[in-house]
């Protein structure tokens, strides 16, 4: 990481920024426990910037929790702004660039601290996140009021979503020029074909653009949520120094560089704890970024007034024979077990506690208990209730997870040559077709025993492509109630039932099956894949073309004049591949394989979630 010379330092030349991303102010506010969690973490971070004596504050969105925050939560956030960022000592920030240009709703369409009218001395600059975004009527957000106000400095939104041109705020102090870009939260899919589309403009100062410090803030997905569902790193211009990465909830404040595009990552995360999650359970920090020219230092600084959460995870197959769970009443013995360790979480989480004032202390706690046999559940309530007012999140202390394990014995049976062939015929890129593809190609070797293959890639389709979690449940369950209606309608002698599945099958593979899911209540998309693949009946793969075309799956960004970039578009032969916990048991082992063939999908979510793990994991 490029640091500041220790001979360079001067005050006057170097830039001071405070950096903080997903405060979450009004999270759990109505919650008697957690309800000031959020307001006691963001005032932490405005008294961290007066006595770094910073010369601003950057935010990388999700100030508020709700777009339209509580008459609470906005009160409560006004009251500290004007605490903390009011005041007489001058700002040595100048800004270059066209001012109308750069900041929403303000007054004076300039920057706060330049408002006679106001008494500025540490401005804030802000971007919007997913969930302080405009909405409703007029499509204002919650930052439009705030800068109407003067409160903060809101730049980086973009309405038009065909295309994207950002422009930087140009700062200068002393020697140091600062080009400030601000992306605000475009949905991740949208914004990626807009990328790939070569529709999106970053434009660079006119001077050389060594000259400048170029810092941008983003609030998008980072973490690989499949291929449509998070801004690739790549995709964003080399000529960047520094990226402050909002969204993402873990805490990796420490710069990470970018081997392919030659820059630095930051991701803050969460100032609050917004879901009992691993990633949530880390130190909280924000950063202290300090700019000389084009060199810079992060620092990190702890958050001392966050609750301390502890979290633990435990698969219940390692204590098999340590708590005898194949005699006896096995729920009882891991209810007792669970109260151990319950009680060692909240022991350890005393460490936590700083000596804060303001610091709340009682813990939160999340045991994941990992299971593959049901008679180890107990009522997770009930259980909570036993530490009452010990622990901030009584209700959801122990959390169930299935584990389907699977031993290397037992082999999925996928059709190699079959699904390489399916992978090589161009003009494929979405994954449900290669779902229907590969079914169709090795339906003589291994078909389908009772959903067809046109099922599973509207299952494919809704879980990728609208995330809709609850896809596999509906139209699994649905097959699975016709399949049983079919056989009490028929009532097959025993030799027979299999033919009469069959029968089924056949009968629900038509092309209306749309038409048919609609008929029965399982709501498809008006865009649904099925109305976009074509399968013939046949076996012969040339006749299987789909009607949809293909799409590019290129690297790169346009950018305008006066830009450096580099970017391409890669072949749109199809690599694409899923990864997806079906929760049922009438797919085939050669449906489960596809499914399960690469790590680079969504995973369904549901209340209880299905991890498929290897005994060498």
């Amino acid at each position: 990481m490029a640091e500041t010379d220790a001979a360079e330092k001067d005050v006057d030349n170097i830039i001071r920024v405070l950096v903080a991303t997903d405060n979450h102010l009004g999270y759990a506010e109505k919650d008697a426990v957690r309800g000031e969690d959020s307001f006691t973490a963001f005032e932490e971070i405005l008294e961290l910037a007066v006595s770094e004596d910073v010369d601003m504050i950057l935010l990388g969105g999700d100030l508020f929790h709700d777009s339209v925050p509580s008459q609470n939560a906005m009160y409560k956030c006004i009251e500290l702004l004007r605490r903390y960022t009011f005041g007489d000592k001058p700002v040595p920030l100048e800004i270059l660039s066209d001012q109308s240009q750069c900041f929403y709703n303000a007054v004076n369409q300039s920057v706060n601290y330049e408002d006679p009218n106001l008494n500025i001395s540490i401005p804030v600059f802000s971007i919007h996140g997913n969930h302080d975004d405009p909405s409703g009527f007029g499509r204002l957000s919650s930052l439009d009021l705030l800068s109407t106000t003067g409160l903060i400095n809101y730049f980086g939104r973009w309405t038009d979503l065909t295309k994207v041109e950002i422009s930087p705020i140009l700062i200068r102090k002393g020697e140091t020029k600062l080009a400030l870009y601000g992306l605000s939260h475009i949905h991740d899919a949208r914004l990626v074909r807009i990328f790939k589309d070569f529709k999106v403009t970053i434009n660079c100062p006119n001077e050389s653009e060594e000259d400048w410090f170029h810092l941008m803030v983003v609030h998008q997905n980072r973490a690989d949520r499949g291929p449509k569902n998070y801004l690739p790193e790549e995709l964003l211009p080399a000529f960047l120094n520094l990226i402050i990465w909002g969204h993402e909830h873990d805490c990796r404040i420490e710069p990470e560089v970018n081997a392919l595009r030659d820059f630095y990552v930051s991701q803050p995360g969460s100032s609050v704890a917004t879901s009992l999650a691993k990633g949530e359970s880390l130190k909280k920090h924000v950063g202290l970024l300090e700019i000389y020219k084009t060199k810079f230092n992060l620092k990190p600084l702890p958050l001392q007034t966050v609750r301390p959460f502890i979290f633990e995870s435990i698969d219940l197959e390692d204590y098999v024979d340590k708590l005898n769970l194949k005699q006896g009443d096995a729920s009882t013995k891991v209810y007792n077990f669970a109260i151990k360790r319950v009680e060692d979480m909240i022991e350890q989480a005393k460490t936590l506690l700083t000596g804060h004032p303001k610091q709340p202390t009682i813990p939160l706690i999340r045991l994941r208990l990992r299971y593959t046999d049901e008679t180890y559940m107990f009522n997770t309530i009930r259980f909570g209730q036993i530490f009452g007012t010990r622990v901030a999140n009584g209700a959801d202390v122990v959390k169930f997870e299935k584990l389907i394990k699977r031993t290397k014995s037992d082999k999925v049976n996928i059709d190699k040559d079959a699904m390489q062939r399916v992978m090589e015929v161009e003009n494929t890129a979405r994954v449900e077709e290669l779902v229907d593809r590969y079914f169709e190609e090795v339906k003589d070797k291994n078909p389908l025993k009772l959903l067809h293959s046109k099922a599973l890639a509207e299952v494919t389709y809704r879980m990728v492509e609208r995330s809709d979690n609850n896809a596999a449940d509906q139209i699994f369950k649905f097959y699975n109630e016709k399949a049983v209606e079919h056989l009490m309608d028929t009532l097959p002698a025993i030799e027979n039932i299999n033919d009469e599945i069959e029968n089924f099958r056949q009968r629900y593979k038509a092309d209306d099956l749309l038409k048919m899911l609609d008929d029965f209540g399982v709501k498809t998309e008006p865009k649904s894949s099925l109305a976009n693949i074509k399968i013939s009946n046949e076996s012969d793969l040339s006749e299987a073309q789909t009607t949809s075309s293909a799409r590019a799956t290129g690297r790169g960004a346009s950018r305008g004049a006066g830009t450096r970039g580099r970017g391409g578009a890669a072949s749109t032969r199809a690599k694409a591949k899923l990864d997806v916990s079906v929760n049922t048991k009438n797919s085939s082992s050669a449906a489960q394989g596809l499914l399960e063939s690469s790590n680079r999908g969504r995973r369904a979510k549901a209340t209880v979630t299905y991890v498929v793990s290897d005994d060498s994991d």
